[in-house]
């Protein structure tokens, strides 16, 4: 991918960037779990994560606005997590400065892989835990989400063996991502490590398109195959991390 020219390396973008957009409609999750490693790769750690938070979110306020019903997130949890996501998101500012290229890159992969093993484990211990571990979860997603842009997976470990059904589960995903925007960019702005990509609004067309077709496939058999699409794309991302680095 490194031999791409502008146009070619932005008609790839488009493309990830609306796969990501099906892929957090599906689930709640998983837009930067696709999409950090390539762009990582691509247009670099820093220009990565910006990209990721701006497309990211107008993602998350498209499936919010455009849900049949109210949305109904676990406030508790929002407010709990985001509130612990705070210490981890000035650490995890501080390590996208401080390693190498490659070295996020390997990060980044080990993460995603991390998030397979962990969705794993979900789904083989099923059982509520206590809201406690909360404060790990949290803080593990603020480091990872500044870092990496990957700070879904502790917080989707976390929410499964809390027993929220689908919808909530979602509604309580993308409801926290928009309440950490502010807290992630001055955390980026801190570190000194904020930068866009040129052609950024570009890519927003591409998440709310990719919105909008993975909302329609959400009505249509979200709640009947739910864990097994979410467990697809943790796998899915995973495979395409270590491509990533390969390719590199």
């Amino acid at each position: 991918m490194a031999d791409l020219d502008g146009s070619q390396l932005l008609v790839a973008l488009f493309a990830l960037i609306l796969v990501s957009g099906i892929v957090q409609s599906l689930s709640g999750f998983g837009f930067a779990l696709l999409s950090a490693p390539l762009l990582a790769a691509t247009i670099g750690g820093p220009q990565a994560i910006s990209t990721i938070l701006i497309t990211g979110t107008a993602c998350d306020i498209a499936i919010l606005a455009m849900r049949r019903s109210v949305p109904r997130p676990d406030t508790r949890e929002v407010l709990t997590l985001a509130g612990w996501s705070a210490p981890g998101m000035l650490a995890g500012a501080w390590l996208l400065a401080a390693l190498p290229a490659v070295g996020l890159q390997v990060f980044v992969a080990a993460t995603v892989i991390a998030a397979v093993v962990l969705r794993l484990r979900a789904r083989a211990r099923q059982g509520i835990v206590s809201g406690r571990w909360a404060i790990p979860a949290g803080l593990l997603s603020g480091a990872f989400s500044t870092s990496t842009s990957l700070g879904g997976p502790p917080t989707v470990y976390y929410l499964v063996h809390r027993g929220l059904k689908p919808h909530t589960m979602r509604d309580t995903l993308v409801t926290l991502s928009l309440v950490r925007l502010p807290l992630s960019v001055i955390s980026l702005l801190v570190a000194g490590v904020w930068e866009t990509y040129a052609y950024w609004p570009v890519l927003i067309v591409a998440a709310l398109l990719g919105q909008h077709l993975g909302t329609q496939a959400f009505h249509r058999f979200g709640h009947a195959r739910y864990e097994h699409i979410v467990l697809a794309l943790l796998t899915a991302a995973a495979l395409v991390s270590v491509a990533a680095i390969i390719l590199r």
